[in-house]
């Protein structure tokens, strides 16, 4: 019985060190699923990440992992570090969310979920507002664009 139990107090510490990716939400305009998706994979890209799924219907996009360890972590300390963006528009609410996972390893470790430090949650917003910003200026150009088709009938 003392072995169950010590192996139980193991089993849930080592379950403690689960953390939950960090997302925040923003609205945005009624926009079409392929404009959502054209303006996300664009911010995404010029933030360094290589886009891997990509469906406007659903709304969702999602990155690889892009490695962030500096030369000096990775050389001296043996510790590595990734992070993965998703995005997921709702159309009906049409509210965004944009969610960072953030992964740590040292040596031959397996990857363990991070916790976000300040600097990424800023990032994680920044990201935000430049796809909500984008997201506008297509609109606004879907706008001149229909208006302009009118003016010609």
């Amino acid at each position: 019985m003392k072995y169950v139990m010590i192996f139980f107090l193991l089993s849930f510490a080592l379950g403690c060190n689960v953390v939950d990716p960090v997302s925040i939400s923003g609205s945005v305009e009624k926009i079409s699923p392929v404009a959502f998706a054209n303006a996300t994979v664009t911010i995404l890209h010029e933030e360094g990440y290589t886009v891997e799924t990509v469906d406007p219907v659903a709304g969702v996009v999602t990155t690889g992992w892009r490695h962030e360890s500096s030369y000096a972590s990775q050389t001296f300390f043996d510790v590595s570090r990734r992070t993965r963006i998703s995005v997921v528009m709702d159309f009906f609410t049409h509210e965004i969310n944009v969610q960072m996972t953030k992964q740590k390893r040292s040596g031959d470790d397996p990857w363990r979920n991070n916790g976000l430090s300040d600097a990424d949650r800023d990032r994680l917003r920044l990201i935000l507002v430049r796809i909500q910003e984008r997201i506008r200026l297509i609109a606004q150009h879907e706008e001149g664009v229909v208006a302009t088709k009118r003016s010609m009938w």
